[in-house]
């Protein structure tokens, strides 16, 4: 695997677990989840929900190791990035 693949599969990791701690600061403060799939996972499964927020994070890594463009693997990762800085600006907010 070329080292940027990798640099990049491993930023999609990095994003999802920032995705997951910051979703668990937003609803440390009482707040909600927007996503309406997350949501639904959170009330059927309670604490569990990080398991299948984990799983997606795992399986978009692995579709994305299928592809052979950097960029469009780059720019899948800054779409899921979306929400994590979305989840930062709410988290300022608070404080």
């Amino acid at each position: 695997m070329h080292w940027i693949k990798a640099a990049l599969l491993l930023t999609c990791l990095l994003v999802g677990y920032a995705d997951l701690v910051t979703t668990n600061v937003i609803l440390n403060h009482g707040l909600g989840e927007l996503n309406p799939f997350m949501r639904l996972t959170q009330t059927w499964l309670g604490e569990w929900w990080v398991f299948p927020k984990l799983a997606l994070t795992f399986v978009l890594m692995f579709l994305l190791s299928r592809s052979n463009n950097h960029r469009r693997i780059a720019f899948i990762i800054a779409f899921i990035a979306m929400p994590v800085i979305n989840n930062a600006i709410i988290i300022a907010s608070i404080h």
